[in-house]
């Protein structure tokens, strides 16, 4: 199996956050406090090689473009164009009913630095390609029966950041605020029991790439996100418990905001929801079990040293430890562990077939033996 390659060196950071609780379900927006987003990362402009060092102000990634497909239209419809401000990497086609977004899920600015509830997911590539891309509807539609992420929509994705990057429910699938728990990065993702990097919370910081004015992600009903103004500049309306609200030329959209929920607080337009996910929608692909929750863990780095390869930092209680990572050309990634005390291990993951595998890879022990 082909892997998209990644080619970066970022800088990594210390996040140390206080010890929260589960926020209750049902409180009202004004009970939350801001989200601490890093209005200060933003995809890379420039890389500059020194020697045998190469330096960006956050991930970039390498990847021949492909020439986009347009089925059935002459021209890209508008809704194409946020996304086609973060190609080559994400690639969008089109036909009479939906916009296709390509992408390998991984966001153009450092993850997971912050995180103070971890499961001990990294993030992977995934396969958002082919039959396995995004979809938006191109002529939304207002639902007679709106869904409410208070109490639906718990697995999958809700949106699509116009970076190729899912956004989930601001709630995660135990019904808790994933941001109030400390699951969240500095930029408001985390990984998945697949490995699979995604937000719960609205990448904001992507709005100087996107474009002023344009929105910063499409809801998976088709209606877009925008961020903390509205498309003009000015502030932003009263909002309805969807995060949303109609212009005055009576279109729908929605807004990303600094307290609960953050993103879109479910989805006004008409999709299907079958066992409380959008279906269809792309799948991502695991190599390991889902990992368990390493209490007192925070990650306090990441980087990634050369094209195909990560590295991850935390600290529990003491001691440092490190996860080192890369991509095999058979499609396997092999796994570094090492504790504080210069013990490590090693563990090597080939994809799973298509369909399920009934063996699966080994389970994944919680912490590096003593």
């Amino acid at each position: 199996m082909n892997r998209p390659c990644l080619l970066a060196l970022v800088v990594a950071s210390a996040f140390f956050a206080a010890d929260v609780q589960a926020h209750p379900i049902g409180s009202e927006p004004d009970e939350h406090s801001p989200a601490g987003y890093d209005f200060s990362v933003r995809p890379p402009t420039a890389v500059l090689l020194r020697g045998s060092q190469l330096r960006a102000d956050a991930v970039l990634f390498a990847q021949a473009p492909r020439p986009v497909v347009s089925v059935g239209a002459k021209s890209a419809p508008a809704i194409a164009t946020p996304f086609q401000a973060f190609g080559p990497k994400v690639k969008t086609r089109w036909d009479e009913r939906f916009l296709y977004i390509e992408s390998d899920g991984l966001p153009a600015h450092n993850m997971m630095v912050g995180i103070t509830a971890w499961q001990q997911q990294v993030p992977l590539p995934q396969p958002y390609t082919g039959n396995n891309a995004w979809r938006i509807p191109l002529q939304p539609r207002v639902a007679a029966q709106p869904i409410s992420a208070r109490n639906n929509l718990f697995r999958g994705a809700i949106a699509l950041a116009v970076n190729g990057v899912p956004i989930f429910n601001a709630l995660n699938n135990r019904g808790e605020d994933a941001f109030k728990i400390g699951e969240l990065d500095e930029w408001g993702g985390h990984c998945g029991r697949a490995d699979d990097y995604h937000y719960h919370a609205a990448p904001l910081h992507l709005q100087e790439t996107a474009g002023k004015g344009r929105p910063i992600a499409f809801a998976l009903d088709g209606f877009p996100l925008y961020g903390l103004t509205e498309p003009d500049g000015t502030p932003v309306a009263k909002l309805d418990e969807f995060n949303g609200h109609f212009d005055k030329n009576g279109g729908y959209h929605y807004h990303g905001t600094k307290t609960y929920p953050y993103v879109n607080g479910g989805l006004r337009g008409e999709v299907t929801v079958r066992d409380g996910q959008v279906d269809p929608q792309p799948r991502a692909e695991p190599m390991r079990e889902a990992g368990q929750p390493l209490r007192g863990a925070r990650i306090t780095g990441f980087a990634s040293p050369q094209a195909g390869s990560w590295s991850l930092t935390y600290q529990l209680g003491t001691e440092t430890r490190r996860i080192h990572y890369a991509l095999k050309g058979d499609g396997s990634v092999r796994f570094e562990f090492l504790d504080g005390r210069g013990q490590s291990r090693t563990e090597t993951y080939s994809p799973r077939p298509r369909g399920g595998d009934k063996k699966g890879p080994p389970p994944r022990p919680g912490k590096p033996k003593n």
